[in-house]
């Protein structure tokens, strides 16, 4: 910029500006602001896959589960043999009942997160409820001695 003399003259900057015209508040972003926007919707879809890949993980799970429970409890082989009467098979039978009402409840608590977006625990709590219940549900396949 020059004087009405014809002598150059540099303007002071601003605080509202940089030395590069940009923002101040956005500085160290690169692109400015558009860069904090896109990580927001690159985390929300990432968290968004994971409630759906967790969803259908459980679907499967229930699924084994319940195949598992039917497989057990129609088993009846001839020859005099009767099932029921032996208590490991009562062991693995009443195991196979409490895994599928498990994760039944599991998978009806994540639909219905996901259907209404209402979480009713928070993330901690229920944390704490999957790792007890994956606990419990490995412990009690473990061999009695």
């Amino acid at each position: 910029m020059a004087d009405h003399d014809g002598h150059v003259v540099e303007k002071e900057p601003t605080p509202a500006t940089t030395a590069s015209g940009g923002d101040v508040e956005n500085q160290g972003q690169p692109g400015g602001g558009g860069a904090g926007i896109s990580n927001i919707l690159r985390r929300w879809k990432r968290e968004d896959l994971l409630k759906k890949g967790s969803l259908a993980l459980r679907g499967i799970a229930l699924v084994c589960s319940l195949l598992a429970f039917i497989i057990m409890a129609s088993n009846k082989h001839g020859d005099g043999r009767n099932f029921d009467d032996y208590e490991p098979y009562r062991y693995v039978l009443a195991i196979a009942i409490l895994s599928t009402l498990y994760t039944g409840l599991q998978v009806f608590r994540q639909v219905h997160e996901l259907s209404s977006a209402a979480q009713y625990f928070s993330r901690q709590n229920l944390a704490m409820v999957d790792f007890i219940g994956d606990q419990v549900g490995g412990l009690s396949l473990k061999k009695k001695n």
